[in-house]
C-alpha cells in the first residue's frame, strides 16, 4: 500500500533505460532499412523491416541482402565444400559467391522487425 504524497526520490533509482537504437543500430553509419515487398519466408513477410549492415562480412547461415539483375534480393547465406553459397528463401536455384562478387554482396541482414498484431 502507498501513502499519498510526494514520490521518493529512490522510487526512479534501479531502473534500467532502453535504448533499441543502441541495442539494433551499433554502427549508424553502414546500417540501412529495407521494407519487404513479398513473403520470403515464414520469419520474413511483406512489410517487414530489415535492418541491413553494410560493414559486416557475411558468415554461414547469415541472411544477406544481394543485387541480382539489378534487384535487391534476401539470401541465406552457406557454406559447402570452401565455397559461400547464396540460396533463395523461397526456393529455386543458389548460386555462388565469387570473391571477386564483393559488388554484388550489398549487406547482412542484423535484425527482422515485423508486427504481430
Amino acid at each position: 500500500m502507498r501513502v499519498a504524497g510526494f514520490p521518493s526520490p529512490a522510487d526512479e533509482y534501479g531502473l534500467v533505460s532502453l535504448s533499441l537504437y543502441e541495442l539494433l543500430i551499433p554502427r549508424p553509419s553502414s546500417t540501412f532499412f529495407v521494407r519487404v515487398a513479398e513473403d520470403l519466408a515464414p520469419n520474413v513477410r511483406v512489410n517487414d523491416i530489415l535492418i541491413v549492415d553494410r560493414s559486416l562480412k557475411v558468415r554461414a547461415d547469415c541472411l544477406a541482402l544481394v543485387v541480382l539483375a539489378g534487384q535487391l534480393c534476401l539470401r541465406k547465406v552457406q557454406q559447402r565444400q570452401s565455397l559461400t553459397w547464396l540460396v533463395p528463401l523461397n526456393g529455386g536455384q543458389p548460386t555462388v559467391l565469387k570473391e571477386d562478387d564483393e559488388q554484388l554482396l550489398w549487406g547482412v541482414v542484423t535484425h527482422v522487425i515485423h508486427q504481430t498484431y
